[in-house]
């Protein structure tokens, strides 16, 4: 058009100044996503959901602004303005998005030498921009249509070289419409090639640029916004407060993410206000087969109109909890006190669990176990097992083991109850008799002799310590006399041991048609353990009839027979048990007659008998 319009006077310039210099309006917090950071602890196969909150900038992200303004004869005041306000504009823009570039591009008419023209193509510095803006002059034009949709299609077509992934935006600025078609391009056309280019409109009517709609429908297609009723001096202003009301699309993309780690939004894009909060749900997920112990990360890209700015990345860091597997532990079965025990633990629900497994045993008393009396190390095999191998074990009692598995990159450390792993030891029965004299003497049918054991313990049987004794007899009378005759049986619970002992002074044998038989001081003992058993005796003197068998105190051999006569002596007899259990019978003497027409003569002197059983 050739027609000017009147400018405001020179105090509204002054206003305008003042709020571009206000600088862009502050978004409701600072630009990025929060949480930025996000620290997890998930099992496997967990997942979580987290409130996502993405704040946009004011000003759309790398943001590739494109001044397209008509600079027929009328746009003097407004074109004036911008160039007064170029600083301004620049600088504002810049203070949200540093890395915005900007092009200057003008139209006319298709009458005029030029209808369009690239000033300055797409520059980060201002000072081009600055002198792409001066030299736009106001000349020209025709009729009252003016060609826009021509410069909106040659923009959206490649005039202008926009960076790829930008927030492309082109600033419309006339006081006419358009013819249509504009230089064999039709609006459609226009609408078609910004739509393709992903260019936002934002429309500044001075007077009649929307007067048959084409800037509505413009801005409605590509998602900008129309601003009309303003006039040469609210230009700047207007376009600084159209900068930081654009739409912006808010998606994301992963990146740099574990196989084990997935993550996804709800909604999967939000498109707000420049400058306002996008609100997302964000579901983490763990895959089953996440190593336990391990650290997972992914990284969430949130793009703004498809371009990712400084401080709009998520990382989200899980730490994968180790495996607590379970531990079976099978002590061994009831043992004898004295025997091995030993422990085997196996281990399962675990992650591959390696290490080794710890066994302690503790003894009857201590039901808390706290005090260990044996501690064993064993490593765990590939099937997750360790044994703990033999302890031999002590008293009889009831012990504990409890088995502590030591845990490795990928498994926590877990024990065993102290009550869970009870072994019985059960202990050694100890027996034992012993006496001093017994005889027995007949001769044809006639009883001459017939003592019982004398003193006797009698059979003593027991599981524990003790010593049982008997009064001595003092004085035996008869045809067997002796004097002192004392026994005794001491046991000792563990280690098992049974001691029998019998003694006598002196004792004499005088039956008739046999010789005298003198005996002094004779001791047996008979001792058993479950190594084995041993027995001794000594005789300090023994006669029979007018022969000295042994003259001084003596210790004998186990079994030495002597023959006198008629008289068979064997001294230090030794009858081993045939019975499973561990024991032996010792006899100091034991004297025999047996002959033709003579009483038939059996005498036991310091007969000891020890005995044990359950041994290990």
């Amino acid at each position: 058009m050739r027609m000017t319009r009147r400018l405001r006077a020179a105090v509204c310039m002054a206003v305008a100044g003042a709020m571009l210099v206000a600088g862009v309006g502050t978004a409701s917090a600072a630009p990025g996503v929060t949480p930025a950071d996000v620290t997890l602890n998930l099992d496997p196969g967990g997942s979580t959901t987290i409130a996502k909150t993405v704040s946009t900038p004011a000003i759309p992200p790398k943001p590739d602004i494109t001044f397209l303004i008509d600079t027929t004869g009328s746009m003097g005041g407004v074109i004036s303005n911008v160039q007064t306000n170029a600083n301004a504009i620049l600088s504002n823009v810049a203070s949200a998005q540093p890395d915005a570039q900007f092009a200057v591009a003008e139209y006319k008419d298709v009458a005029d030498p030029t209808s369009f023209r690239v000033a300055q193509n797409l520059t980060a510095n201002d000072t081009d921009v600055t002198n792409g803006l001066n030299s736009l002059v106001a000349s020209g034009g025709g009729d009252f249509p003016e060609d826009g949709i021509n410069g909106l299609f040659e923009v959206a077509s490649g005039a202008v070289d926009l960076r790829p992934n930008s927030s492309r935006i082109v600033l419309l600025i006339g006081d006419a419409p358009s013819h249509d078609p504009s230089n064999g391009h039709t609006l459609a056309d226009a609408i078609s090639a910004l739509q393709a280019a992903d260019i936002t409109v934002l429309a500044f009517d001075l007077a009649g640029l929307d007067s048959t709609g084409q800037a509505t429908a413009i801005t409605d297609a590509t998602g900008g916004q129309l601003f009309s009723g303003i006039n040469s001096s609210e230009v700047s202003d207007t376009i600084l407060e159209a900068l930081s009301n654009l739409p912006v699309t808010v998606t994301h993309e992963l990146r740099d993410c574990d196989p084990d780690l997935s993550v996804s939004l709800t909604p999967d894009s939000r498109t707000v206000t420049s400058g306002d909060d996008a609100a997302f749900t964000e579901t983490v997920s763990v895959g089953g087969g996440a190593v336990p112990g391990s650290t997972i990360t992914c990284k969430v890209d949130f793009l703004l109109n498809g371009a990712l700015s400084p401080g709009f990345t998520e990382t989200i860091t899980e730490h994968v909890p180790k495996a607590t597997p379970s531990i079976a532990t099978t002590p061994s079965g009831t043992v004898p006190a004295g025997g091995n025990v030993s422990d085997t633990a196996t281990l399962s629900g675990g992650y591959h669990p390696t290490g080794t497994v710890t066994f302690q045993l503790f003894e009857p008393g201590d039901t808390g176990c706290t005090e260990p009396i044996e501690t064993r190390t064993e490593t765990v095999s590939g099937s997750g097992t360790a044994a703990s191998g033999n302890v031999t074990i002590g008293a009889a009692g009831t012990y504990r083991w409890t088995a502590t598995y030591s845990g490795d990159a990928h498994n926590n450390s877990v024990t065993s109850p102290c009550g869970d792993e009870e072994v019985t030891v059960t202990p050694q029965r100890l027996t034992g008799r012993a006496y001093g004299l017994t005889a027995d003497a007949s001769l044809a049918g006639i009883q001459l002799v017939d003592i019982a054991p004398t003193p006797d313990t009698g059979h003593i049987s027991t599981t524990s310590t003790d010593t049982t004794s008997v009064p001595c007899t003092v004085t035996l009378s008869g045809l067997i006399t002796g004097h002192t005759l004392c026994a005794q049986v001491a046991t000792t619970a563990f280690p098992g041991k049974s001691v029998a002992t019998a003694s006598i002074d002196d004792t004499t044998v005088g039956i008739a048609g046999i010789p005298v038989i003198t005996v002094k001081t004779i001791n047996s003992s008979s001792t058993t353990t479950c190594a084995g058993s041993n027995g001794t005796t000594t005789i300090a003197f023994l006669k029979v009839g007018n022969t000295v068998v042994i003259a001084e105190p003596t210790e004998i051999q186990p079994n030495t027979t002597v023959n006198v006569g008629v008289v068979k002596l064997v001294l230090n007899e030794q009858i081993p048990f045939t019975t499973p259990d561990k024991g032996l019978t010792v006899n100091a003497v034991h004297i025999t007659v047996n002959a033709l027409g003579l009483a038939k003569t059996n005498v036991v002197l310091a007969s000891s008998e020890s005995d044990i059983g359950n041994c290990p």
